[in-house]
């Protein structure tokens, strides 16, 4: 095996920085001054104070001129190399090999091939493939063998023993974390309705008969017989024979299901007054609780979806084909395919540990469903959606979305210029008021997961 142990402007391609020697933890400091020293002459002198084999390449000329004072000798061995452009490689025998940068390349040109594969334990092997091919030489390749989840790469034995290091650093055991999320919905509707309805019927001739059942004298002599002579709701009753007033106020803008409902009647004469006084107040509420939780690998991505997937239907009209048949073209109608939508309470989270206590979370939380669209466009999604990117420390809870949307409407119908009289116009008008409050609160737990001691 060998391993560069200085490097020149080139020799961080190769090695990086400095390694220290075998059995050299601690290396003793070194003080030494030369001045217009050949190259050769320096590298006896560290060869003789680190009591090493150092043996120079080809080629290896140059006058050294240098002031070290109390360093590390490994260290003052590697600036000097590098202010010259050499490098050191150190053999398999322990003796160490200085070459200039461009002996080096023209050495490993010229050097055998070798196939090593590298399994990868934690990960994928694809996601390491990139940063291997990273450090090939032009004459190296690597590829992914799915089967044994490894990167098989061919190369010279430097690149094939950097790569080993790269995957080793790489391929490491990841904390998991637990993520537990809490996304609450309430939705509050208020409706409040007040509406006086009138019904004025003529008992000898015209009736507008749509709120309450009528009478006519149907054998004309004058007198009404009940019940033969009640005629049902919603036939109405016209008189040819003389003057005649029936009328309706209000009869059709009741107040939908109302609560309280109040009948009175008034005799005048040959006419009944009917009247119907409709009151509704409701609230109603729902609470909606969705909690969530998941456990992914640190810098991975998990999602939930508790739902179901509506199919929505796509015509499209530009789409006209044909068919030949007998000579002829036939063409063909529309194309219509099938979309599907999730919908539901979707969470998508990625975390990152940062740290040992802390987590940086990307996190996206969506509760969304499918209405019947008010026309014929088909189906209305209602999306509440929040998205965010957050430090949190390890168990703690916090909140990362807050939505309140209130929305409140107003209707009013009656009779003209009566309704708007004060105080008395609410007599003769229908007021409805529906407010509508949705309130989306999301709160997320990230937990680090802990391995369980041996």
């Amino acid at each position: 095996m060998r391993r560069l142990l200085g490097v020149g402007a080139l020799a961080g391609a190769f090695a990086g920085a400095p390694l220290p020697l075998p059995g050299q933890d601690a290396q003793p400091p070194i003080t030494v001054s030369f001045a217009a020293a050949p190259i050769r002459d320096v590298l006896f002198t560290f060869a003789e104070f680190a009591d090493r084999s150092i043996v120079a390449g080809p080629g290896i000329e140059g006058l050294v001129s240098a002031e070290i004072r109390d360093q590390p000798w490994e260290v003052a061995f590697d600036v000097l190399l590098e202010a010259h452009g050499l490098v050191a490689r150190e053999l398999e025998s322990g003796i160490i090999r200085v070459d200039g940068a461009r002996n080096l390349f023209e050495q490993e040109a010229v050097l055998p091939l070798e196939t090593r594969a590298f399994r990868a334990s934690y990960g994928d092997a694809a996601e390491l493939l990139d940063p291997v091919a990273a450090l090939l030489s032009d004459r190296g390749r690597a590829s992914v063998a799915q089967a044994a989840n490894a990167v098989v790469v061919t190369d010279i034995a430097r690149v094939l023993d950097a790569a080993e290091n790269l995957v080793a650093a790489l391929d490491v055991r990841v904390p998991q974390v637990d993520i537990a999320a809490k996304i609450v919905f309430v939705n509050r509707t208020e409706m409040e309705g007040f509406g006086v309805t009138y019904d004025l019927k003529d008992l000898g001739g015209n009736q507008i008969n749509l709120l309450t059942p009528g009478i006519a004298d149907k054998d004309g002599d004058g007198v009404i017989e009940l019940p033969d002579e009640q005629v049902p709701r919603g036939t109405n009753v016209v008189s040819l024979g003389g003057s005649s007033l029936a009328a309706l106020g209000n009869a059709l803008d009741r107040v939908p299901n109302p609560t309280l409902t109040l009948l009175g009647s008034l005799v005048l004469g040959r006419s009944t007054l009917v009247g119907f006084l409709d009151v509704l107040k409701s609230v109603q509420l729902t609470d909606v609780e969705a909690r969530p939780s998941v456990r992914v690998l640190d810098n991975r991505t998990a999602k939930i979806v508790v739902g179901e997937e509506t199919p929505v239907r796509v015509v499209d009209a530009g789409a006209q084909g044909g068919a030949e048949g007998e000579g002829r073209s036939r063409a063909s109608g529309p194309v219509a395919t099938v979309d599907y939508k999730e919908t539901g309470v979707i969470l998508e989270v990625t975390p990152r540990v940062a740290g040992g206590h802390e987590i940086v979370l990307e996190l996206a939380a969506e509760r969304s469903s499918a209405d019947l669209g008010p026309s014929d466009v088909g189906l209305v999604f209602r999306r509440q959606k929040a998205e965010s990117q957050l430090l949190v420390r390890d168990g703690e809870t916090v909140v990362i979305g807050g939505l309140t949307v209130e929305e409140t409407g107003l209707a009013r119908s009656g009779i003209p210029l009566l309704m708007d009289v004060p105080l008395l116009g609410a007599l003769f008008r229908t007021t409805k008021e529906l407010r509508v409050q949705r309130d989306l609160l999301i709160l997320v737990t990230p937990t680090i997961v802990r391995p369980a001691p041996p």
